[in-house]
């Protein structure tokens, strides 16, 4: 008897919407970002990043609901890691919007109303955060590669399209974070990417077929 789990409550239609949820609201977010951090732009600066805090965590979501209820055989495990990755992901990421976007707006807000000088402290900050963040961005890099590897082995050659698209909005992601409009259209490709990794299973060829319904 395969083990229960949560997703195998969720029907197709919530999949395809909890995997979306976490792009097109970053997206829609993502397009307020001001482009530079200035002490005029540091209050919505950190108000912005309060919200985008719990968004960020939404990707590694994606991959969760892409993956579905794979957990047994040798793709069970190479999904297993790679929802662990996508977890790592979101620690590592948020921190980094904790650091630089909170903690830097929070600053850069209290110069501004004290007159005292903390441009070295912010530069510390956002040190800090990119090297953090750096842990969390080859990580969700690392999950949707095994996202891919899974999806390959259960679909064949119909989730590359969606695999290829989530390694290059991974990448991305690396140097855009959420700055429009690169950012952006980024998040924008998570959610293309979630859908077509989705669809792959619908197409897939009888046999792989047999494999996903087996784990289902």
């Amino acid at each position: 008897m395969r083990p229960w789990h949560p997703v195998t409550m969720l029907s197709t239609p919530m999949r395809y919407g909890l995997a979306l949820l976490g792009p097109v609201a970053l997206a829609v977010a993502g397009a307020t970002h001001p482009a530079r951090f200035t002490a005029e732009s540091a209050s919505w600066w950190h108000d912005l990043h309060v919200i985008l805090l719990p968004l960020f965590g939404l990707l590694a979501l994606t991959v969760w609901m892409v993956l579905g209820p794979v957990w047994t055989g040798v793709d069970g495990w190479l999904a297993t890691a790679a929802r662990i990755l996508a977890l790592v992901y979101a620690a590592f990421y948020g921190a980094l919007d904790v650091l630089a976007g909170i903690a830097a707006g929070a600053l850069a807000e209290y110069q501004e109303s004290t007159g005292n000088g903390i441009r070295r402290s912010v530069s510390v900050v956002f040190g800090q955060a990119s090297m953090l963040g750096a842990v969390g961005t080859w990580s969700l890099l690392a999950a949707f590669g095994l996202v891919g590897v899974v999806l390959f082995r259960r679909t064949g050659v119909r989730s590359l399209p969606g695999t290829v698209v989530a390694l290059v909005a991974s990448w991305s992601f690396m140097s855009s974070h959420v700055y429009p409009p690169w950012g952006v259209v980024t998040m924008l490709a998570f959610g293309i990417a979630a859908v077509l990794l989705l669809r792959a299973e619908t197409y897939a060829h009888p046999f792989t077929r047999r494999r996903v319904e087996a784990d289902r």
